[in-house]
């Protein structure tokens, strides 16, 4: 195996890490029996791995946020968390629910890092757990990937994770390529080549998008990186056989849908340093409720000039 995965199996032995979609739709109920059979039998053999990671500035501004319990970013969350990392077969599908040892997620063998992955890999939602969120991506997607000695355990599984995670940064190949958050949209090819030059050695990479709640900008979402089992970046599938759906973390509402992109996104500003803000507003909240204003206004002061040049010539 190459420099880097060496580079990855030693943080992950060390601990020295410095540190949401093949989405699909929910298992549950009789008529779905025997599929989940089949997956639990083939799960282990699965062809790569897909890395996905969110933009949690843009999940919360396509969230509602004028319901309790709405998404928030929790404080040391960095620019790209992690969502997930799916094993995916060459044909277009992918295993989930796996056998697996634990078959069901337990909190206290993850203890040792949990420091860590709550920084690394939080859930947005403040009503449920972080471990609600792992809890679904360990018993879905991390018992499918257990046939590969670094993530043959639960805790190696969260472990390698963030160490690919840190290794191949979202956020700072998108610096390195140029790519910063601001207002004006980008071309989606521009942000896909940077991150291919500065992430993914060359390698397609899919994109995916959310709506502003608000504003109804189409925001950059996720990135998704493909990797060989020696975490290697492959190239992704050109289109999404699944189109970004949802994912579930408990029993309440699920994350924003995600969905394939336009040629023109947003990679949304999370702070600004406009007047704006004085009012507790962004930049796009303010102009979204003084633009309809400015007629009227402008109205308003060109009648008031023109009543003060009658009476005082």
């Amino acid at each position: 195996m190459g420099m880097l995965n060496q580079a990855v199996q030693l943080a992950i032995m060390v601990g020295t890490i410095r540190t949401l979609s093949w989405p699909s739709p929910n298992v549950s109920g009789n008529a779905n029996t025997a599929e989940r059979a089949v997956h639990r039998q083939i799960g282990s053999d699965f062809d790569y791995l897909m890395l996905t990671r969110i933009f949690p500035t843009a999940v919360c501004r396509a969230d509602d946020d004028s319901v309790p319990d709405s998404c928030e970013i929790p404080t040391d969350t960095p620019d790209w968390s992690i969502h997930g990392l799916w094993p995916n077969f060459k044909n277009g599908s992918y295993p989930q629910f796996c056998d697996g040892s634990p078959r069901k997620f337990d909190s206290d063998l993850i203890k040792s890092i949990e420091g860590r992955l709550l920084k690394m890999w939080p859930n947005l939602y403040p009503a449920k757990t972080a471990h609600s969120f792992w809890k679904h991506e360990w018993e879905k997607h991390g018992t499918c990937s257990q046939n590969h000695k670094n993530l043959s355990s639960e805790l190696l599984y969260f472990r390698t994770t963030m160490a690919i995670d840190t290794e191949y940064s979202v956020g700072s190949a998108l610096k390195r390529a140029g790519i910063i958050p601001r207002s004006e949209p980008y071309h989606l090819e521009d942000i896909r080549d940077g991150l291919m030059k500065e992430l993914s050695n060359g390698m397609h990479v899919q994109l995916n998008c959310l709506t502003d709640k608000k504003t109804k900008e189409i925001l950059l979402g996720d990135v998704r990186m493909c990797i060989d089992k020696s975490f290697q970046p492959i190239d992704c599938p050109r289109s999404n056989a699944f189109q970004p759906a949802t994912y579930i973390t408990g029993p309440s509402a699920p994350l924003p849908s995600f969905k394939e992109c336009p040629p023109l996104v947003t990679y949304l500003l999370e702070t600004s340093t406009e007047p704006s803000h004085m009012l507790g507003l962004g930049h796009r909240e303010f102009a979204y409720w003084i633009n309809p204003l400015i007629p009227f206004y402008t109205g308003y002061f060109s009648q008031q000039k023109l009543k003060h040049e009658l009476l005082w010539g």
